[in-house]
């Protein structure tokens, strides 16, 4: 078995659900459970993001109605859509949702299924601009053709594309929450590696990264030291519920102490 990366990109202003993402680098929306059929769809998500962000999602949640063709997966337009808010908290969200997409242009889990059929493993992820999914499939023929019914529905401002992993991810459990991790300082950790903070030698120093995504220097060293503390507590404890002892964000912190970070 191999694993494919479905990855669809988003502009700005093609769907309301994804330009919340843009908008807020630190939303972060795993879906961890799927099941599709060629006319329903099962998932739970895992959202994080900080409590003003997740209030604004939970709004959007409440205004997809049957009529509403911005779902945050190419564009399928809904025949039947309801969801439940399982858990909550000030930076979490556990959601469930069942939808039915109508006739047109369907989404990936939808083309998918209905290419693969019974037993098929999936999982995905938003940030940014991005939605992506990841598909468990030995035939890279039935990926072709995946790949060419999505694209060939895809509205103005969406693009996809595909890549094959030789070493499966979906749904591999990595031992480490992503929820105990304030989603600033998650967001940090991750900037911090794409621009290459940890290679040897270093591509981009933390003032450089901190003007890329345009955060004060010392406010970035902040979120890349807590996190650094809390994933070295995880790996030494081996206890998924360690977290170090202060887990304040920056603008919780006076001032007056930036300069000292």
């Amino acid at each position: 078995m191999r694993e494919f990366v479905f990855t669809i990109e988003y502009e700005r202003g093609v769907d309301e659900v994804m330009d919340l993402f843009m908008e807020n680098p630190e939303l972060h929306a795993r879906t961890t459970a799927v099941h599709a059929t060629s006319e329903s769809m099962w998932r739970l998500d895992h959202v994080t993001g900080s409590k003003e962000v997740l209030e604004a999602f939970d709004d959007l949640l409440g205004r997809v109605t049957r009529d509403n063709q911005t779902t945050g997966m190419c564009g399928s337009p809904l025949v039947e859509w309801d969801y439940e808010i399982l858990s909550s908290s000030q930076t979490h969200r556990l959601v469930y949702t069942s939808q039915k997409e109508g006739t047109g242009v369907h989404s990936i889990p939808h083309v998918a299924a209905k290419h693969i059929g019974d037993g098929l493993l999936m999982q995905a992820e938003r940030r940014g601009n991005q939605y992506q999914w990841r598909l468990l499939m030995d035939d890279e023929e039935t990926v072709g053709a995946i790949y060419d019914e999505v694209e060939r529905g895809l509205c103005d401002g969406l693009s996809i594309n595909v890549q094959r992993l030789s070493e499966p991810e979906c749904g591999i459990d990595n031992g480490v929450r992503e929820d105990e991790l304030p989603p600033k300082q998650q967001a940090a950790l991750e900037a911090a590696a794409e621009h290459g903070y940890y290679e040897t030698p270093r591509r981009n120093s933390l003032q450089s990264i901190a003007d890329m995504i345009d955060v004060p220097t010392s406010t970035l060293q902040y979120r890349i030291t807590r996190a650094e503390a809390w994933l070295a507590t995880e790996f030494v404890s081996g206890s998924l519920g360690a977290q170090p002892d202060d887990q304040r964000e920056p603008e919780d912190i006076p001032l007056e102490s930036e300069g000292a970070a």
